[in-house]
């Protein structure tokens, strides 16, 4: 690699791929955008300022750096086409950022000579500004072929984060842990703050806010010995009430209460949960659960 200023070239100017551009530190200097569609390409625009937009075969001829942020399913398409067009550099390292793919997508390039690796950065982008200022203190998912991380893991560091060895084969176990904690939350806790709103609660952030950062970082360090609430001290009447109420309220989500019960009260059981508690609130939720089914 030069002694100067790194040349970097974002394939995909989305979310991710403009957050990281604005986050690249001293000693990294973007050279080229790549990426379909004019929108993409103009919001990019607006948060980095002019950047030379080439063919993402010329941004990738140009680079010492690839950062492919395409989506997962893009990956193997963009790759081929990459690989075919005879784009790799002598030398450069390319970096892909799927949370469910590990360096061998990208192994096209890596026979063509590229060093290559996979890092997922474990936060979400909901817009650029965002997403950058999250990536400090960040973890990264990092895979690699065997005793080539070393490079992979710098640039990780040098983005402000902390990498994470994930194996080649583990990455899809990894990337599910990783959408259940950032989607399925987001999810559970809309659910949530429609019924609050549905209560009357006019603020609901201020009452969930507090309530979910603190069950989630529980959960993080603890495990199911975080876990709280009726189903973990087996109160049946309770959750049968529960189940009452959403009938009305939201029945559609009367499936999903049911089945995250049923998950809860398996970790609850783990947990201590007294057997003759635990089995009245399974029955209780036996009892829901064709019904929320539609059966």
């Amino acid at each position: 690699m030069s002694a100067e200023a790194t040349r970097v070239a974002i394939i995909g100017p989305g979310r991710v791929g403009t957050s990281l551009a604005r986050a690249l530190p001293g000693g990294y200097r973007l050279v080229a955008v790549a990426g379909r569609g004019g929108e993409a390409l103009a919001r990019f625009a607006e948060h980095l300022g002019p950047v030379p937009v080439r063919s993402p075969a010329e941004a990738a001829s140009a680079a010492e750096l690839v950062l492919l942020t395409v989506g997962d399913d893009a990956l193997d398409g963009v790759v081929a086409d990459l690989a075919l067009a005879d784009a790799v550099a002598p030398g450069s390292r390319w970096v892909h950022t799927a949370g469910s793919r590990g360096a061998g997508a990208l192994r096209p390039l890596r026979l063509a000579g590229a060093q290559v690796a996979a890092c997922h950065p474990a936060v979400s982008f909901p817009d650029p500004e965002t997403g950058a200022s999250r990536l400090p203190g960040a973890g990264w998912g990092v895979t690699a072929p065997p005793g080539e991380a070393g490079w992979a893991i710098e640039l990780v560091a040098d983005l402000g984060g902390v990498a994470f060895l994930v194996a080649e084969e583990a990455r899809t176990r990894y990337h599910l842990a990783m959408a259940l904690a950032s989607n399925a939350t987001v999810a559970v806790t809309a659910l949530a703050r429609d019924l609050l709103l549905g209560a009357g609660v006019a603020d609901p952030a201020a009452l969930l806010a507090p309530i979910a950062s603190t069950s989630v970082q529980g959960a993080a360090q603890r495990g199911a010995a975080a876990l709280t609430g009726p189903v973990r001290r087996g109160d049946a009447g309770t959750v049968a009430a529960h189940l009452r109420e959403l009938a009305v309220a939201l029945p559609e989500a009367s499936a999903v209460y049911a089945e995250l019960s049923a998950l809860a009260l398996g970790y609850a059981r783990r947990a201590g949960l007294d057997a003759e508690a635990a089995e009245a609130v399974a029955r209780v939720l036996d009892d829901a659960r064709p019904a929320a089914h539609g059966g």
